[in-house]
């Protein structure tokens, strides 16, 4: 008889029994909480970005495969699982719709709460890769101007134009869309570190008829010298979903927003299940089993909007209303705010509403005027 393998997995991720029930045994677990005894007889753990795959956690364990169920990759130790043979995968692209259509509801929000237009702005896009690719695309799709910054990907000649930091940092938007690369002392290998990439030099920069979006990773900004800044006159407008040392925010920091977010823009269902049929089809790969499911059988029925004589603005904030997110984050006592984040990041996809959140291709969008239902 063939022993059955042993997963396992960020109790976060939807869709796991559907996809290894039928070939592995699954133990969920809360993503901080996996540990060296969690992983005991495991062959494989599944995670998200709060879990630090490296080895203080996997060495002298039996993984022999390692899957995020993220775009993101600066919590697994890439070296370390190399060397010591443990095949691992992220979900590459998994999560940039929701991520994109996350930062077109925090601008549909500010205009709003400010008197603009959308289709006035000029969006400054700080990283081309997956989900600023797919932003850019929403925003020619949608008429709005933007410009891209990327210097990586410039010298590695890609074709799109490209804007320097400084002519982003003048845009009426600025959105943050970079991987964490901490700067390498020793070798210098990493000539375009994002880590502190926006801190106090940057920030006094900008204006107060500007907004600031950071929905890739907390280190980018400092914390600090934004916490700062923003106690300073004619600050401009910030939008924070990530932050410092998750769960532990600065607390001030949160409040001072003009919104803010438990790192949960990319938390729609599809972008979750997506994630969680990519890191299931490198699984299958890894361990030799034919895959027998079929990614669209995860997904339930569409939610419905009518769309009927609303603005852009207002039929982007139908499809996903962040401000209530953020309400009930902000309005936490100080206290609570590192005790509830993972309850609230857990509890994401379900908005205050009791509508599910989708993906601008989970829903059927009758009388729409704004064409969201092509942005895919």
């Amino acid at each position: 008889m063939i022993k059955r393998l042993k997963i396992v997995a960020d109790e976060n991720m939807p869709g796991l029994q559907s996809l290894f029930s039928d070939i592995a045994d699954i133990k969920l677990a809360k993503g901080r909480e996996i540990s060296k005894d969690t992983l005991l007889g495991a062959d494989a753990l599944l995670c998200r970005s709060i879990t630090k795959a490296n080895s203080l956690l996997l060495a002298n364990s039996k993984i022999q495969f390692v899957g995020t169920a993220t775009i993101g990759t600066d919590h697994l130790d890439i070296d370390w699982l190399n060397q010591n043979k443990i095949t691992w995968t992220n979900a590459a692209g998994c999560n940039a719709p929701a991520v994109g259509q996350y930062v077109l509801s925090a601008i549909a929000y500010w205009c709003l709460n400010s008197g603009r237009a959308m289709k006035e702005l000029t969006v400054g896009i700080i990283g081309a890769g997956n989900v600023g690719t797919v932003l850019a695309k929403y925003l020619e799709l949608l008429g709005i101007n933007y410009k891209l910054c990327d210097p990586p990907l410039q010298e590695k000649g890609d074709k799109r134009s490209f804007d320097t930091l400084d002519s982003i940092l003048n845009c009426n938007v600025i959105s943050i869309h970079v991987p964490l690369i901490e700067e390498n002392y020793l070798t210098n290998v990493n000539n375009h570190p994002t880590h502190y990439l926006i801190s106090k030099s940057n920030l006094k920069k900008l204006r107060d008829n500007q907004l600031l979006i950071n929905a890739s990773r907390g280190a980018v900004i400092n914390n600090q010298d934004l916490d700062d800044y923003l106690k300073t006159p004619n600050a401009a407008s910030i939008i924070l979903d990530v932050f410092e040392n998750e769960p532990n925010v600065r607390t001030s920091l949160v409040k001072n927003c003009l919104l803010a977010t438990p790192h949960i823009a990319g938390h729609t269902l599809e972008g979750k299940l997506r994630g969680s049929w990519l890191v299931y089809l490198a699984f299958c790969k890894r361990f030799g089993i034919k895959v027998n499911k079929q990614e669209f059988d995860l997904y339930p029925n569409k939610n419905t909007a009518d769309l009927s004589n609303l603005s852009l603005e207002k039929s982007i904030l139908v499809l996903y209303d962040i401000f209530s997110d953020s309400k009930q984050f902000q309005e936490l006592a100080d206290y609570r705010l590192a005790q509830e984040f993972d309850h609230l990041r857990k509890n994401a996809v379900l908005l205050s509403s009791g509508v599910t959140r989708r993906d601008y291709n989970g829903w059927n969008i009758e009388n729409d005027s704004s064409n969201l239902q092509y942005l895919k």
